[in-house]
């Protein structure tokens, strides 16, 4: 989620300045992006909902992960706001 998060907003940010907006995102563009997310991103917090997702924990609060789904919700409204512009 905070992979696409950090691509969504790069794109958000590209096309506001009207520049040219890279759709495919090759190896290494991903392992940058992968590298950022665990070195800004990935909290306590983040790691205990991944497994969670996984089926690895049988705590049943799903409170974190709304939240994080929230936040990309309002991203890709944003993207389709400035696709539209």
């Amino acid at each position: 989620m905070h992979c696409r998060k950090r691509i969504l907003a790069e794109m958000i940010r590209a096309i506001e300045k009207n520049e040219t907006v890279q759709e495919n995102i090759d190896l290494r563009k991903a392992i940058a992006e992968l590298y950022k997310v665990w070195k800004f991103d990935a909290t306590a917090k983040t790691i205990r909902n991944c497994f969670k997702r996984g089926g690895f924990s049988n705590q049943t609060d799903g409170s974190d992960s709304d939240d994080e789904d929230a936040i990309l919700a309002n991203l890709k409204e944003k993207l389709k706001t400035v696709e539209g512009n």
